[in-house]
Parts: structure tokens; sequence; C-alpha cells
């Protein structure tokens, strides 16, 4: 799961030597997983028995938590996941700090861009398309939902229009992010999940 040479940790350390604490939240953050408390009590219970060497004795052991949607439950040009899809998520975001360099990259093509340039970035799970809307929210000059609800909790007057003004270097062009049509996610299920956002510059 490595995408470098660079990485220091591989998903065989991860399961064999994380907490079970630690294995339980990147199973719920990055893999959103409903069932990621008793996947990760599974996890290190069996690892006491034989260290988890490959991706098929792994598979095997989370099996099948939740019964998976039937074909008319499904939406159209998706099709049942396997059980384990949402664990390898987990693991392969943490091996490569995906999210964080995700965060690091997006500010510098942002500054990279000429005005009138455009970035266009597709996201594919709802972790990355987070990432994405709140930097394209911080270029435009606006508040993202986290800094919105801590300046409620904080009681701070909306004043800060004027800091965020001067900070706007870029326009959001899609205002809601573009996704695959019907037609579109039959023809080509992987597009189901992707998402389309689009930034310009000033």
């Amino acid at each position: 799961m490595r995408m470098g040479p660079s990485v220091l940790h591989s998903a065989e350390d991860i399961v064999n030597t994380w907490s079970e604490h630690e294995l339980g939240r990147i199973f719920r953050e990055w893999g959103e997983e409903r069932a990621w408390r008793r996947l990760a009590g599974k996890i290190v219970q069996a690892r006491e028995e034989t260290p988890i060497r490959t991706t098929l004795q792994l598979a095997n052991l989370i099996g099948r938590p939740f019964r998976q949607p039937s074909s008319k439950h499904r939406r159209p040009g998706s099709r049942a996941i396997h059980p384990a899809t949402r664990v390898f998520q987990a693991l392969r975001i943490a091996v490569n700090d995906e999210l964080g360099c995700l965060e690091k990259v997006l500010p510098d093509a942002i500054q990279a861009l000429t005005p009138g340039g455009r970035l266009a970035v597709i996201s594919f799970h709802s972790l990355e398309d987070r990432v994405v809307k709140w930097a394209f929210l911080k270029a435009a000059g606006r508040s993202t939902p986290a800094e919105e609800g801590l300046r409620q909790a904080l009681e701070f007057p909306g004043t800060a229009a004027d800091d965020e003004k001067a900070q706007k270097v870029a326009m959001i062009v899609t205002r809601r992010p573009v996704i695959a049509v019907e037609a579109e996610a039959a023809e080509n299920p992987r597009s189901r999940s992707a998402k389309l956002r689009v930034l310009q510059k000033l």
C-alpha cells in the first residue's frame, strides 16, 4: 500500500503493532466503518496467535460484518463492496498520510496559479472531498464549517469578514461538486463516487 520508498510504515506494521484504540480510530475516521470497534478487537485478538502478514489473511479475518444491500436497493452503477474495503481504505490513508499530503499540496497548487488560472480536483470519497472543499473555502476568503463552529462556540462577533476578504485569492467556480449522472455511472462504475470541484485564481 505504500506509494513511495520514503513512507515509514507499512500496512503490516500497523495491523500488527498499533493499539486497538488506534486501529479503531482510523477505521472509524478514515474508513468510515460502522463496525470499527469490533473489527479492531478481532485484529488484536487474532495477531496474538499469529501475525497478520497478507491481505488475504486480513480480508478473511474481517469476514462480513454487515449484510450487503440487495441489487434493487443499490444506486444505478453501484455495486456491493467487499466487507474489507473500508478497512483497507483506512490503512492506505494511514500508511501514506494521504489526507495530510492533500492538505499540504492544495494551498501550494492554488498559489502556483496565474490570475484566471483554474484548479480542478477530483476526489473519490467524502474525506478527500471535505479537505478540498475546506481548502477552496479558505482560498475564497470564507470560513470553513469548523471555523464557524469555533467562532460561535467562543461567541466571536461576525466581524471577521474584513479579515477573510483580505485573504481572498480565488473564487469557487463549482458551487456544488460535479458528480456523474446515472448514465455515466452505469457505463463507468468507477465514476459513481467521483466529485469534481473547480477554483479560479483572482
